[in-house]
């Protein structure tokens, strides 16, 4: 598939039919209905706690700091520094898998 300058996509493409619905009746036999199970991962979990606590919960962003970001990449001023960005996601995985 493909997108021309026009934005129009050329090209075929296949769709997938969706799977039919289960029905909900009862007279289902036992071997189909134990085998949907969830495990969820102790690691999901832990994030998933972070995220539901309220004192972990900070503003979406600080729009004086996105102008300030906006005006130095509109004058060529705003410069990267990888290292800091680097010890953050390391510090940030640190931190998800303290048991």
């Amino acid at each position: 598939m493909k997108i021309d300058n026009s934005g129009k996509l050329s090209g075929t493409y296949s769709t997938q039919s969706k799977p039919s619905p289960r029905a909900s009746s009862s007279s289902s036999s036992s071997a189909s209905a134990g085998d949907d199970s969830v495990k969820i991962d102790s690691l999901a979990s832990k994030l998933s706690a972070i995220g539901n606590d309220p004192s972990t919960q900070q503003p979406s962003f600080d729009a004086a700091k996105v102008d300030q970001i906006k005006s130095a990449i509109a004058n060529g001023s705003f410069n990267i520094n990888a290292d800091k960005i680097a010890d953050g996601l390391i510090s940030s995985a640190r931190e998800l898998l303290k048991g």
